[in-house]
């Protein structure tokens, strides 16, 4: 899928592409990714995708690992940016905007009955301190709601919105 993410330097829109990931490209720890993608895409009835330019197809800009779980959730099981698009000198905005906004994406062409478009995920932090922050982040940015714990969702609603928004620009 056709997407833009955001230069940071100066403000551009960049062509880029959401597409599967294969095992061997996945990036790990040993990468100074916060994830074994390589290893999280064996999660039974999962997918992974990878964020790439176009002009750097080579380069991964961010990740995610898309599930749907036993009793038909559809669940976002790992989402990152790189570690270049990260906080504070990132290179790229809009990443984690554009795979979050492809799962929810994925949850309404594939969810079934009730869970059709409900987009679930866990936010799971070494500290809670880190993990309320995240939560909070979730929250603010891509309308998120926590339902119980650690858990988080993302309505229908609210996932068309960021589909509009970040997939359809």
């Amino acid at each position: 899928m056709d997407v833009k993410i955001l230069k940071v330097d100066d403000k551009t829109l960049i062509e880029a592409l959401i597409r599967e990931g294969v095992k061997s490209e996945m990036p790990s720890i040993q990468d100074n990714w916060r994830f074994n993608f390589d290893k999280h895409i064996k999660l039974p009835n999962s997918e992974a995708y990878v964020l790439i330019k176009k002009d750097t197809p080579e380069v991964i800009e961010g990740c995610l690992i898309y599930q749907v779980l036993n009793n038909g959730i559809q669940y976002m099981s790992f989402v990152e940016v790189a570690p270049h698009n990260r906080l504070p000198d990132k290179t790229h905005d809009f990443v984690a905007g554009c795979l979050i906004a492809f799962a929810c994406r994925l949850s309404i062409q594939r969810g079934k009955g009730f869970h059709k478009g409900w987009l679930t995920f866990d936010v799971q932090e070494e500290s809670k301190k880190d993990e309320i922050k995240l939560m909070a982040m979730y929250s603010k940015s891509y309308k998120a709601v926590k339902i119980d714990g650690t858990t988080m969702l993302i309505s229908p609603e609210n996932g068309e919105l960021l589909i509009e928004k970040y997939l359809n620009r």
